[in-house]
């Protein structure tokens, strides 16, 4: 069903299956996302819109069943450029099925593990979307925050077709802390390596999980490699520590503009 609040973007809840089969329900656990449909009738391009960790480490218990991240705000940019948006909530979250395997773990096996965990959500999500009549399948971007910026980094590293782009806020999958900042920049090695799909990188000097000095290393070692990222390292966000910059689009729409304009979208 369309929910049409006033002040909301027209949206609905899918529900898509998972890459994960679950013998007790005799089909595969469901992912559920909201979705907001593209202005008009043609085949539109599609941004996939990955949550982070939603901030509450393994505690899912304090995380109400329903609590949902529908990430309107950056809906509103690119619905108006003529995009369908997609905001999933990967198992264990939110209304999804399942139970949630990012593991907090100052360990690079655990961490290794829930990220797979992560990218077999995200693929099971894209591959959902491309046989629906209004997407165009050729141009999908994969997008997110903190944890889902790193991410949709890595998921786009895979080759998956159709993705033209990655958009990365404030990616990481784990809190800058010694030898566990390592993960970090190995993953993104890992997607730089033979990466043929451009990528924006967007930060805040004032983030509190990342330092400059990291940033810059990860952006560094994903080049290195080959991958193409444009990065952005806006001045210090007033009140909010840096991380919550998705939620300024006066900092970052010019960049994502061009970053746009640059893939070949135009409106």
């Amino acid at each position: 069903m369309i929910a049409e609040p006033a002040d909301s973007l027209p949206s609905e809840t899918l529900t898509i299956p998972s890459r994960v089969a679950d013998p007790a329900l005799g089909r595969p656990l469901t992912i559920k996302a909201t979705y907001y449909p593209p202005r008009g009738s043609h085949p539109a391009p599609l941004v996939v819109f990955n949550h982070g960790s939603t901030g509450q480490g393994a505690e899912r218990g304090r995380i109400p069943r329903e609590a949902v991240l529908r990430y309107e705000n950056q809906a509103r940019y690119f619905h108006a450029r003529g995009f369908a948006f997609l905001a999933p909530m990967r198992r264990g979250r939110g209304e999804s099925e399942g139970t949630y395997l990012e593991s907090y773990a100052w360990n690079a096996l655990k961490l290794a593990e829930g990220l797979q965990h992560a990218l077999d959500d995200v693929g099971a999500v894209v591959d959902g979307m491309r046989n629906r009549p209004e997407i165009d399948s050729r141009r999908i971007l994969v997008a997110g925050h903190s944890r889902g910026g790193l991410l949709s980094v890595a998921y786009a590293g895979q080759h998956p077709p159709g993705v033209v782009g990655s958009i990365n806020f404030a990616g990481g999958w784990i809190a800058e802390q010694g030898m566990m900042d390592d993960f970090n920049r190995d993953v993104f090695v890992r997607a730089g390596s033979g990466a043929d799909a451009p990528s924006l990188w967007l930060y805040a000097e004032n983030d509190r999980h990342h330092s400059k000095a990291m940033i810059r290393r990860w952006h560094d070692a994903y080049t290195g490699v080959g991958g193409s990222a444009e990065l952005y390292l806006f001045g210090p966000v007033e009140d909010d520590e840096g991380h919550q910059l998705l939620e300024r689009p006066g900092l970052w729409q010019s960049a994502m503009d061009a970053f746009l304009h640059q893939l070949g979208f135009f409106w």
